[in-house]
């Protein structure tokens, strides 16, 4: 699922420079992610399984690309393209057979694994409540159900972390104070491009 994914979708939040008093608001940015994603269907109607890996393929080294902090700006070395992993539960809030093959939309409840971005963490990665709207047009529906491009959709997610990101008050890194709390909302739009075929 190669895509885009846009931080701070409603704005970012506000930080203080505790050495000159200086505030700011941390900016919103874009950068492309790689998803690679399995689900399965469970027993109870609606409701599926899943699991998924995230990768910034083109994040630079002077920036974490999840906490958006730079080299300098953390006092050290920040090692790029560090993979995220999320678990979790799909409950289908429409279907595709409902919207005649060309939607779906689906609300995830999970547990996304990713860097710490708390000064409380002592691990580098932390498990944090993430909460997801994921909706897919598939966009080729036209196209003779028998051939690959039938099954290729577009998606998007609105993406909330509910946990795990900076508070007001907090100091990430030493000397720059959260006056806001961190924003967790985030957008990813891309293409869902299946693997193998769908179990019927």
């Amino acid at each position: 699922m190669p895509a885009m994914l846009r931080t701070h979708l409603f704005g970012g939040p506000v930080v203080k420079s505790l050495s000159t008093g200086a505030e700011q608001r941390l900016p919103s940015s874009s950068q492309f992610e790689f998803i690679v994603a399995v689900s399965s269907r469970t027993a109870v109607p609606r409701l599926s399984v899943f699991g998924s890996t995230q990768w910034f393929p083109n994040a630079a080294e002077s920036r974490n690309p999840f906490t958006l902090y730079t080299a300098s700006e953390l006092g050290g070395h920040v090692r790029a393209n560090a993979p995220t992993v999320t678990i979790g539960a799909s409950e289908a809030l429409l279907t595709a057979p409902e919207t005649r093959g060309w939607a779906d939309l689906a609300a995830n409840v999970a547990d996304l694994y990713s860097q710490s971005a708390r000064p409380s963490d002592q691990s580098a990665y932390t498990h944090k409540l993430d909460f997801e709207l994921v909706t897919r047009v598939n966009a080729f529906a036209w196209t003779p159900r028998q051939t690959y491009v039938h099954r290729v959709s577009l998606f998007g997610i609105l993406d909330y972390v509910a946990s795990g990101l900076p508070r007001e008050g907090d100091q990430v890194p030493k000397g720059r104070e959260f006056m806001t709390a961190a924003r967790p909302t985030s957008l990813i739009v891309g293409l869902s491009i299946p693997i193998t075929q769908p179990v019927q």
